[in-house]
Parts: structure tokens; sequence; C-alpha cells
């Protein structure tokens, strides 16, 4: 009768440590913090990929939908000691915020995790033009994909066909159909100098057509400023300053104090015929379109001469990165190759009109156009060459001010290549 006692005892004693009740484990729990805010189509899918994860799995996931301000809101925590196992943001934002604090886990291990019922693995079933710019040179990778944004001239392709006009692939092209668009009538390209995306989209574009991707990020970072005395750069600068006012007047009147979101209205109302953004300007102008406006998008033209890949294309993903020395590394991976399954990929775009780094998994109508052109590219290269991430302070002090001033027309290609390499080396002269 002791010896039962002692055995009965011994076995309560058991159920308390480490199980909260007799014969049920507590379940793990993934501390998930997320840039989408409570009641986004985004934060519906991945809640709904969250529940049946724990469902399947039998762990729990805290997430904290934080908004876009995540990178920053997680600092002070895991300074805390607080354990956090994953995050979700652009890749800007990862590498800039994250990764470049040393606090990343890298993710080169999900590619080869299998997908949940599938049979195939990550790196199977999503195209690599998706993360490759994100790949450094020691072959690390510290985000995973779910999610896709390029850049491009976006137009109305009624209005194009109205127009008799076709999507230009040279700078000549271009020039031709700012041209016919101005013959009609028309503001060429809708721009905003005030707003800060918009001013930096088609210079560094530029860049990347005529030296090639890394060409910004490399001269951004050279204390001496040798590498803007390049020739190339000063055809940079004309073919930035042919968009101004006082060179070939490409840009929308009253250009110079635009501000967000007048130039993209302007576009969207057909006041002027293209505007270059991001893929998210379908979302964000669709519930002002008019019910015969077709979204058609074209890569940037290329320039005779150039040295950089003319398929090659911006690719700025946003997806998962995993913190360093988690306590949940391995689950939170888990959960990464969970959410990448193609039912999920098609929720996100027909719920979220956003593209899916799977290749099986069409995008949006809108978005078709881009996507051809991300699957033909050779060369995918990161958003503004990624020194808007890896120097921001740089990006903050001399790029933005020297392009309004070339952009203005306040300057020339001579004298834009000569500034950005003084104001280059003034800046890094007072830094050690």
């Amino acid at each position: 009768m002791y010896k039962k006692a002692m055995v009965v005892t011994l076995l309560l004693a058991l159920c308390v440590v480490p199980f909260t009740s007799c014969g049920a484990a507590a379940k793990p729990t993934i501390s998930y913090w997320s840039m989408w805010n409570k009641g986004e189509p985004q934060q519906r899918v991945i809640e709904r990929a969250i529940a049946d994860f724990e469902k399947e799995y039998g762990v729990k996931v805290d997430v904290k939908w934080t908004g876009r301000d995540v990178t920053n809101a997680i600092k002070p925590r895991l300074l805390a000691g607080e354990n956090i196992d994953l995050v979700d943001q652009s890749a800007e934002e990862l590498y800039g915020g994250v990764a470049a604090n040393g606090i990343s886990s890298r993710m080169n291990d999900v590619l080869e995790m299998q997908i949940p019922h599938e049979g195939k693995k990550v790196k199977d079933v999503i195209g690599r033009e998706t993360y490759d710019a994100y790949v450094r040179k020691d072959g690390s990778l510290y985000i995973i994909p779910y999610s896709v944004v390029s850049a491009g001239f976006w137009y109305n392709k009624v209005l194009f066909r109205e127009l008799n006009i076709e999507p230009p692939t040279t700078w000549e092209q271009f020039l031709s159909v700012a041209g016919k668009l101005r013959k009609a009538g028309l503001d060429p390209l809708a721009f905003g100098l005030q707003t800060e995306v918009y001013r930096g989209y088609i210079p560094y574009h530029t860049a990347m057509r005529i030296l090639g991707p890394g060409s910004l990020n490399a001269a951004a970072s050279d204390r001496t400023g040798k590498l803007f005395e390049d020739p190339r750069w000063v055809e940079v600068g004309n073919i930035l300053y042919a968009f101004s006012k006082k060179g070939k007047n490409i840009f929308m009147e009253g250009y110079e104090s635009s501000v967000y979101p007048a130039p993209q209205m302007d576009w969207i109302m057909d006041r002027a015929g293209m505007f270059f953004c991001g893929s998210w300007i379908p979302v964000e102008t669709r519930p002002a379109a008019g019910p015969d406006f077709e979204y058609g998008c074209f890569p940037f033209p290329v320039f005779k001469g150039q040295n950089g890949d003319p398929t090659a294309i911006e690719c700025s993903p946003f997806g998962f990165g995993v913190l360093k020395n988690a306590k949940n590394e391995g689950l939170a991976k888990e959960f990464v190759a969970f959410f990448l399954q193609k039912k999920y990929a098609e929720s996100w775009v027909n719920d979220t009109m956003n593209m899916t780094p799977r290749k099986d998994v069409p995008a949006p109508k809108e978005l078709r156009d881009i996507r051809l052109s991300l699957s033909k590219a050779k060369t995918t290269f990161r958003k503004d060459d990624g020194v808007q991430a890896d120097y921001p302070q740089w990006y903050a002090a001399v790029y933005l001010p020297v392009l309004g001033d070339v952009l203005s027309g306040n300057i020339n290609g001579t004298q834009f290549a000569r500034q950005m390499r003084d104001e280059t080396v003034k800046f890094w002269a007072h830094r050690k």
C-alpha cells in the first residue's frame, strides 16, 4: 500500500512538471511580430494560416500586429532580453534594421525545407529572382519572401490604344511617347519632387541601366568619391536633367512642389500619361480608377552603350526573418515554410492584390505585366540599390538633396556627378 502511494505521488509530481496538467504538455509558443495592422487584408490571410498552423502543429503563435514600424518596435524588447522568434517586413527593413545589427538568423536552410502537404522544397516553388538580390557575398540570406514588389512605368492601356502608343523599350522611344502624350494635351509623366520615394525612383533606375546593379551602393560607400568620377555618372545626370522642366519637360506641370498623393491621382484620372511607381499602385488607386481603366506597366527603358543588364529589374520582397538566438528558431522556420503553401499564396493574390514569390500562382491581372518582366529578368536589384538601408544618413544628407537639384533642372549632368563626388567626400570625412 505504501509503495502504491509513493508511485501515485511520483506520477502526480511528473504531471505538474513540466506539464500544465496531467497528460497534456505545455504548448510551445512562437513569438511573432508583424508589420501588418489588425483588419488589413494581408493580416487576415496570415491570421488564417496561423490558426491552421496552431491546430496542425499543436503550438501557439503569440502574434503582435505592430504596424509598419515593427523593426524599430522590437529593438527595445530585444535589448531588455525578451525573446522574439519571428518578424516580417520589407527586405530593406529587415536587412537595414535587423541584419545590419547582427541579430538575424540565416534563412538559407528554409530553402531546403519541405512545403507541407506538397512534397516540394521551398526553393523549388519560389522564384529565385524574388530573393536573389538579397543573397550576400558570403552566401547568407536573411529573408524568405511571401510577397513581391517591383517597379516600373504605369500607364492606362486604354489610353495608349486610343493614342496609338506602344510601350517603349528604349530611351529614344520613351522620348517619342512623351512627345505624343504632350501633343495630346497630357502631361507625359506624373511626378512629385517633394515626396521622397518618388524623388529616388527614376534616378537609381537610370543608374542601374547605365552602370549596373551595385554601382550606386558602391559609390555611396566610397570615401574618396572617385567612383563618381566615372563619366557614366555624368550620363546619368544628363538623363535626370532631361526629365526636368529645363530639359525635355517630361514631368507634369507643378512637379517641383507636388506631394503624395497628387501625382498618382493626376495619373489615374488620365491627366498624365505615365507614372513611375511600385507595384502597390493598383491597390492604392483602384478606388479612383474609372471602370475602363486598364493597368499596364513597362520596365525602365534601355540606353545606347549601357553597361547594365537590359532585363534587370527591381525586386523588393516582403517576407519573414528569424531572430538570432531565438528560442523557437526551428519552429518559426517551420511556419515560414507552412505559409508558403499554394493555398495561402493564392489567398495572398486574391485578397490583397499583391504578387507572391510562388512560380505556380499567377499575379493579379493588374500586375501581370510587371510579373512577366520579373520572370524574364536575368538580374534583379534592391530598391535604391540598397543605399537607403545600408547608408541611411548618406541617403538623406547627400543623395536626396543632389537629386532635388538635378530633377529641378538647377544643375546639369556634369554638375550632378561633381556634387555627388564632393558631397560624398564631405559626408564620410566627418565619420570614422
